[in-house]
């Protein structure tokens, strides 16, 4: 079984350079996913560097990074 460590808000918000209430309105919001256990959030770097590939702006155009 593969463990993947999570994050808390704290490392989240140093690894994406947004502000602790930032990234808790994020994830409370659903734009960025996360496991709520009891009142803390927590984070997989993956669904993070996901997050973060939807937010890329690319072009005169308009389109996303992923846009071919």
């Amino acid at each position: 079984m593969e463990t993947t460590k999570l994050m808390n808000v704290e490392e989240a918000a140093g690894y994406v350079g947004l502000s602790t209430f930032t990234v808790r309105r994020l994830a409370k919001q659903g734009s960025i996913p996360a496991a709520k256990i009891g009142r803390a959030y927590r984070f997989k770097k993956e669904d993070i560097d996901s997050y973060l590939r939807t937010q890329y702006k690319g072009g005169a155009n308009g389109t996303t990074s992923t846009d071919s």
